[in-house]
């Protein structure tokens, strides 16, 4: 079976459903990872992609997407995809 987790930030997924996904790795299972931003907000970005790398290895994933590589950042700017204030 393929597994695709998502996460909004590295390390989202591993709070949430890591132990899981472990589970289903040791049984053969193929499970990757998306993560939707690089954690650049919350701190250093190369490190948050590192802790990332080594955290999926542990976890047994075969690879991490990043919807961030090469595209450019979206913010909200307290609007709603409407474009009406919030």
């Amino acid at each position: 079976m393929n597994i695709l987790a998502f996460g909004a930030h590295p390390d989202d997924i591993e709070y949430g459903c890591g132990g899981m996904l472990a589970k289903y790795a040791q049984r053969g299972h193929a499970v990757y990872l998306f993560i939707a931003s690089d954690g650049a907000l919350g701190g250093d970005a190369e490190v948050r992609r590192r802790e990332q790398k080594d955290a999926a290895r542990i976890l047994g994933v075969r690879e991490v997407f990043w919807a961030t590589t090469g595209t450019p950042r979206c913010r909200s700017r307290g609007r709603s995809s409407s474009g009406s204030s919030r």
